[in-house]
C-alpha cells in the first residue's frame, strides 16, 4: 500500500516496490550486507533492464548497478549512497528525494528525469568512458531538461556535465566543481552557486534571478543573454568572461524574449520561442555580449545601438536602420544586412564570414551561408581590424579604401577582387 515521505517540507508518494523476481530475491541479502549480518551479499546488477520498475524507498546503498537501465522507473526517496551507477540510464525517471551521495554517476543519463530535492553531495558526475561495440566513447553526464529543483550538489564534481534547459530553481551547488558545464537556458533562479568553479561554463540565457554567485569562479565563462543584476556577486571572478553590462539593462519585454530565445537555441527548438523583433523601434539599446543567433531584426530601427562582442550567427537585419551602431568584436557569420542603413557603423575587429551549417547531431552538412551586405548603405562605416571572408557587397556603396586596415578574402568590392 502506498505511503508518503516528507522531504524539504514536500510530501512525496512512495508506491509499492515492483521489481523483477530475480532482483527482489537479492534484496534481503543486500540488507544483511549493509547491516553486517551473516549471509549478506552486496547487490550486483550490471547492465540490467529495470525500466519502469518501482524502487521507492529502497536502500540500495553501496550496490553495484553500473550500466543499468532505469528508464521511466520510480525511485522516490531511494538510497543510492556510495553506489556504483557508472553509465546507467535514469532518463524520464522519477526519483524525487533520492539520495545519490558519494555515488559514481560518471556518464549517467538523467535527461528529463524528475530529481526534485534529490541529494548528490560529493557524487562523481564527470564524463565516463563507456564501452560500446568494442569501442570506448567519452560520455558526459546528461541532466538536460531534468527537474533538479531544490536538489543538493554540494561538493559534487559536475565537470563537463550537460544541464541545458534544466529546472534548477533553488538548487544547491556550493563549492561544486563545474568546469566546462553546460547550463544554457537553465533556470537557476534562487540557486546557490557560491564558491563554484564555473571556468569555461556555457551559461547562455540561464535565468540567474536572485542566485548566489559569491566567490564563484566564472573565468572565461559564456554569460550571453544573462541578467546578473539581482545576483550576489561578492568576490565573483569574471576574468575573461563574456557577460552583459548590468548598468545598461534591456527593457523587461526584450529581456524575456531573449530568455525564451536562449531556451529555443539550447533545446534545438524543442522549448522556448525564436526571438522576432521585426519592425520594432529598438534605438539606442545595448545588445552587447548577447547571443542573437537566428534572431530577426528585419525592418527595425536600431540606430545608436550596441552589439559589441555579440553572437550574430544567421541573424537577420534586412531593411533595418543601423546608423552609428557599434558591431566591434562581434561574430557576424551568415548574417543578413541586405538593404540596411549602416552609415558610420563600426565593425572594429569583427569577424564577418560565411556560416557553416551544422546539423543538430553535430555533423557537417556541407551548406554555407554568406554574410550579405547587398544594397547596404555603408557610408562612413569602419572595418579596421575586421576579418571579412566571402562577403557579398553587391550594389552596396562601400569604397575599397574602407577596408584598407581589414583582412579580406574571397570578396569582390567595387571592382577590386580580394582573393584568398
Amino acid at each position: 500500500m502506498a505511503s508518503t515521505a516528507t522531504v524539504n517540507g514536500e510530501k512525496i508518494v512512495l508506491s509499492d516496490v515492483k521489481l523483477p523476481l530475480a532482483v527482489s530475491r537479492e534484496l534481503p541479502r543486500h540488507q544483511r550486507f549493509l547491516t553486517g549480518q551473516p549471509n549478506g551479499n552486496r547487490l550486483t546488477l550490471k547492465s540490467q533492464k529495470l525500466s519502469e520498475s518501482i524502487l521507492d524507498g529502497l536502500d540500495l546503498s553501496r550496490s553495484i548497478m553500473s550500466g543499468c537501465k532505469f528508464i521511466r522507473a520510480r525511485a522516490n526517496c531511494t538510497l543510492f549512497i556510495d553506489a556504483d551507477l557508472f553509465g546507467s540510464d535514469f532518463s524520464t525517471s522519477v526519483a524525487m528525494g533520492a539520495n545519490f551521495e558519494r555515488s559514481d554517476l560518471r556518464g549517467t543519463n538523467f535527461e528529463l528525469a524528475n530529481l526534485k530535492h534529490a541529494k548528490f553531495n560529493g557524487a562523481d558526475l564527470r564524463p565516463g568512458q563507456i564501452a560500446e561495440w568494442g569501442q570506448e566513447t567519452e560520455v558526459q553526464v546528461n541532466l538536460s531538461k531534468a527537474n533538479i529543483e531544490g536538489a543538493d550538489f554540494s561538493d559534487a564534481d559536475l565537470t563537463g556535465a550537460n544541464l541545458a534547459v534544466a529546472n534548477a530553481q533553488k538548487a544547491k551547488f556550493g563549492d561544486t566543481e563545474m568546469f566546462a558545464v553546460n547550463l544554457a537556458g537553465a533556470d537557476l533562479s534562487g540557486a546557490d552557486l557560491s564558491g563554484c568553479n564555473l571556468k569555461n561554463a556555457n551559461m547562455t540565457g540561464a535565468n540567474l534571478d536572485g542566485a548566489n554567485l559569491s566567490g564563484a569562479k566564472l573565468v572565461d565563462a559564456n554569460l550571453r543573454n544573462v541578467d546578473l543584476s539581482t545576483c550576489n556577486m561578492t568576490g565573483t571572478d569574471l576574468s575573461g568572461a563574456i557577460h552583459r553590462d548590468s548598468q545598461n539593462p534591456l527593457p523587461p519585454a526584450v529581456e524575456e524574449m531573449l530568455r525564451q530565445h536562449s531556451d529555443w537555441v539550447a533545446s534545438n527548438g524543442e522549448a522556448g520561442t525564436r526571438a522576432d523583433f521585426s519592425g520594432q523601434n529598438l534605438e539606442g539599446l545595448d545588445f552587447s555580449s548577447c547571443d542573437l543567433r537566428g534572431v530577426s531584426f528585419d525592418d527595425c530601427t536600431l540606430s545608436d545601438s550596441m552589439f559589441v562582442r555579440s553572437e550574430l550567427f544567421l541573424t537577420s537585419f534586412r531593411n533595418a536602420i543601423l546608423n552609428n551602431v557599434d558591431f566591434s568584436f562581434a561574430r557576424a557569420h551568415g548574417t543578413n544586412f541586405r538593404n540596411t542603413q549602416l552609415r558610420d557603423a563600426r565593425f572594429l575587429k569583427a569577424s564577418i564570414e560565411q556560416a557553416e551549417i551544422i546539423s543538430p547531431d553535430g555533423k557537417k552538412t556541407g551548406r554555407f551561408f554568406a554574410t550579405s551586405l547587398r544594397e547596404a548603405n555603408l557610408e562612413g562605416a569602419v572595418f579596421s581590424g575586421a576579418t571579412l571572408e566571402a562577403v557579398d557587397f553587391t550594389d552596396s556603396n562601400i569604397d575599397h579604401h574602407q577596408l584598407d586596415r581589414a583582412t579580406v578574402r574571397n570578396t569582390m568590392v567595387g571592382g577590386t577582387n580580394y582573393a584568398s
